[in-house]
């Protein structure tokens, strides 16, 4: 085995195949044959004796020679072997003796011999009297096997050491640590370590006053250090299959946040990228790979309209649950296995476990460091950073926004005025004309218990028009109603005394540097904390996903299943897209894995279904209401819905309702797409609409499935013909409902996320105590907005499917709202201040219907 050359060697004996010679008789010439023919040497012609004697003696002296020469090269050959063979064996078995029981290769030089030539030599020579030579050794190599690299190495650092002790009592302070230049050391002349031995980390030891320890950059650092360190211990594997709450209480908390965005980076791809859609990072070429956004719809095909019980399994104890309607299943041309196994890792990862180890807790706390903050909740996410988002934002963009329109009115501290004037938010507002002062009215939300450790829902507040600052000024707070107390403008100086529990004299300021809401600041976060909570789950989960959307689809899909080119089913397709996947897909996370904990509101899953019930019974969604018209009519807001015109002094002269007057343009432009397309597919004769059969078996579905057109009939009968198939009901009710699945469904789900994200200046999960932010809470609603609302889907800009349309004339209907909607984005700034500009989404981001 270990010497293969040499027996070799050994078989290279001389050929024993002997010549014969032969006279030919008729030429007298001497011919050699083969000893097979003839028996050994004849003799034939008596004068050749001598010279054939000569030849033979010749013959034998170079024989012997041959043999000495052989026997000599053989016997040295075999010396050199045995030399290198006893060297090995003796290598070999000191190496056996150690306890190894591996193979041994016969390219490997046990004795200190190569039996082979590296990449670093070359070619070794052959002798028969010494065997195998040494390998030459190129340059900058040495060693029997040139192994020994001669080449300069430069020094590298190696991992920084554990960080010292903090140099403060309380506080902030520093901490040194220090790595050593060996990874690897320099020899053979490379050049030193360049750069810092030693360095300082910010450290934080809590607040100096009471109030309980908060968590620094070290902290967090350390963790993200253990996640690492811990990776044979815990794999993505682990993360779905056993549970995200099974990895929190198997380590550090602060590391579980990094688990849970390593695992979110694994899901993000399939929920995002649905067919249709390019992979990310490819560029043009992933458009190769996207497939088509839309497909025809499939004849004949039935979906099933069903409640909610016959998908979620059960009612979860609340009857609205069999009263609102869903489609079964998805329909086969939208179905997507990529977004079906996403979701299927994700609720696997949380069936099993009770996620109340998601968010029933508080610790660990962060203090009201932005930075600090997006680090955490982002730091594992591997597609893009917090800063890269393109959608409506991710709290990085709107914190910088309230940061920068504080500044544009005067500096002003007044946080909750600003949301009231700029953002979704203001969708809550009413009008007291008798006062001249709105209101913000979240009393309702008051009955629900909080989660534990966390400040409870509710509060009112009212505000005031002020033209000081900006172009279209703002809403200025005037007071704030929570738990009972109310505080006025006089108590909303930042340097004016507030008396703790303790009988301590402290401000606003002085809590706030120390990552502490106190006073009418607390209340203030409070009141935007359930701001939060009303939008998402009463506005959105309850009236875009529960009522509207998902039975939308499935009666538009049942209705003209039999005739897929029906002029309505084609008007209605891109605003049905996906919101069954979506709505479906989300009631299973919300409720049943109670994602909705950390997501929607500090409410534990079932509280937030009692808080839906409640609003279901006793504010039932009408759908007159959510008309433009009607919506502002019914909030005494109509007059503030135009651009307002100047007062004596060029500033305006009265609130500019921003959120409503881009609602109701969106609106028009719907409105005129409808006749438009009327007019390209039914000549515009109306009595032909009304007269249509399958629009008549669509409108009464319509009704059976959506009750809220039920109860526009009950409450506003004239806004929608008495229920009875018109002109003027069609356009209203599929006006009302694009403009919500579509541009209201940006607003509401997803522009809304500029303060979620952003914990410092509205955070959603509020303290009880007050006391900084709390990372589980925080980095796990980061995720779920993060992974669910910044999505690939079918914007309302893109181009449209050929499918959709019978021609020139009614593609040019779509077309032309397209063109409509774009020009609001490049020329009015109601639109335009939006993005990384402004609090609301950009036109070119409204997805065309409710699909995530």
């Amino acid at each position: 085995m270990f010497n293969k050359q040499l027996s070799g060697i050994n078989k290279r004996m001389p050929n024993a195949a002997a010549k014969s010679m032969e006279i030919d008789d008729d030429s007298d010439k001497l011919h050699l044959t083969e000893a097979g023919r003839l028996s050994g040497f004849k003799l034939y012609h008596p004068e050749r004796h001598v010279k054939l004697k000569i030849f033979t003696a010749i013959c034998v002296v170079c024989g012997c020679i041959g043999a000495a020469f052989v026997a000599g090269a053989t016997w040295a050959s075999a010396e050199v072997g045995a030399s290198q063979n006893a060297a090995e064996a003796k290598t070999i078995k000191a190496i056996r003796s150690s306890g190894s029981s591996g193979d041994f290769d016969d390219d490997v030089g046990y004795g200190g011999f190569c039996w082979k030539c590296s990449e670093n030599s070359g070619t070794r020579g052959w002798s028969w009297w010494f065997g195998w030579g040494a390998c030459p050794c190129h340059d900058g190599w040495k060693g029997a096997c040139c192994d020994i690299s001669m080449a300069a190495v430069d020094g590298g650092f190696g991992a920084w050491g554990a960080v010292g002790d903090c140099d403060a009592e309380c506080g902030y302070g520093q901490a040194t640590k220090t790595r050593q230049c060996d990874n690897p050391a320099p020899k053979n002349g490379g050049k030193p370590c360049l750069g810092a031995f030693t360095e300082a980390e910010t450290c934080y030891l809590g607040p100096c006053a009471d109030g309980g320890p908060l968590y620094s950059l070290v902290d967090l650092i350390e963790a993200e250090s253990s996640v690492f360190s811990a990776n044979v211990k815990f794999t993505v594997n682990d993360l779905w299959e056993k549970g995200i709450c099974y990895i929190m209480e198997s380590s550090d908390k602060i590391s579980a946040a990094f688990y849970n965005s390593i695992g979110s980076s694994v899901m993000y791809e399939g929920v995002n990228f649905v067919r249709g859609f390019k992979w990310w990072g490819l560029g043009s070429v992933g458009d190769s790979f996207a497939g088509d956004k839309w497909k025809e719809a499939v004849t004949n095909e039935e979906i099933n309209i069903v409640p909610y019980t016959a998908v979620t399994g059960f009612n979860y104890g609340y009857d609205f649950m069999n009263d609102f309607f869903t489609a079964e299943k998805s329909p086969s041309w939208e179905d997507d296995e990529g977004h079906d196994f996403a979701i299927g890792m994700l609720t696997s990862s949380l069936e099993n476990a009770d996620t109340t180890c998601l968010t029933h807790g508080l610790e660990p706390r962060f203090p009201f460091d932005h930075d600090l903050l997006m680090k955490a909740a982002w730091d594992g996410f591997t597609w893009f950073d917090y800063h890269e988002l393109k959608y409506a934002s991710n709290g990085d963009f709107g914190y910088h926004l309230v940061n920068q329109r504080a500044a544009e009115h005067g500096d002003t501290t007044d946080t909750l005025g600003l949301l009231m004037t700029e953002t979704v938010f203001s969708v809550h507002l009413t009008y007291d004309s008798a006062k001249e002062e709105f209101e913000l009215d979240l009393t309702d939300m008051e009955p629900y218990d909080p989660l534990p450790g966390y400040a409870a829902m509710g509060g009112k507040a009212t505000f005031v028009f002020d033209n000081t600052y900006g172009k279209y000024g703002r809403l200025r707070t005037t007071s704030i109603t929570y738990g009972g107390v109310t505080y006025t403008e006089a108590d909303f100086a930042e340097d004016a005394k507030i008396t703790n529990a303790d009988g301590i004299e402290e401000t606003v300021k002085e809590a706030e540097a120390d990552s502490r809401w106190i006073g009418w600041r607390f209340a203030e976060k409070c009141i935007m904390s359930s701001l939060l909570g009303q939008t998402n789950l009463i506005l959105h989960v309850k009236g875009l996903h529960l009522e509207l959307a998902a039975a939308f689809q499935g009666v538009t899909i049942s209705a003209f299943k039999s005739n897929v080119q029906h002029p309505l089913r084609r008007l209605l397709d891109q605003f049905t897209h996906r919101s069954v996947q979506a709505t479906n897909g989300n009631f299973d996370l919300l409720f049943e894995h109670k994602a909705a904990e950390f997501s929607l509101a500090p409410l534990d899953y079932n509280q937030q279904l009692k808080m839906i019930d409640w609003y279901i019974k006793n504010k039932p969604l009408s759908m007159a209401t959510l008309s433009m018209d009607k919506f502002a009519e019914e909030r005494n807001m109509d007059q503030f819905s135009e651009k307002p015109a100047d007062d004596a002094n060029g500033r305006p002269s009265k609130f500019f309702w921003r959120w409503h007057y881009r609602a109701a343009k969106a609106q028009a432009m719907y409105v005129d797409m409808i006749e438009c397309w009327v007019d390209a597919n039914y000549a515009g004769d109306w009595n032909a609409v009304v007269n249509d059969a399958m629009i008549a078996d669509w409108w009464a579905k319509m009704k059976q499935y959506l009750p809220s057109m039920q109860e526009a009939v009950d409450q506003h009968s004239e806004w929608i013909s008495g229920g009875e198939l018109t002109r003027e009901s069609l356009t209203s009710v599929v006006s009302t409902i694009m403009t919500w699945v579509s541009h209201i469904h940006e607003d509401v789900g997803h522009s809304a996320a500029y303060v979620v994200y952003n914990p410092v200046h509205t955070p959603m999960m509020v303290p009880a105590d007050g006391i900084g932010v709390p990372l589980n809470s925080f980095a796990f609603n980061t995720n779920a907005y993060r992974t669910f609302v910044f999505l690939e889907r079918a914007k309302l800009l893109d181009d449209p499917a050929d499918f959709w349309f019978s021609g020139a004339a009614d593609r040019q209907c779509y077309t032309t709202m397209q063109d409509t909607y774009r020009a609001f984005g490049e020329t009015d700034d109601a639109f335009s201040e939006c993005g990384t500009t402004g609090f609301y989404s950009c036109v070119d981001a409204v997805e065309t219907s409710v699909s995530s």
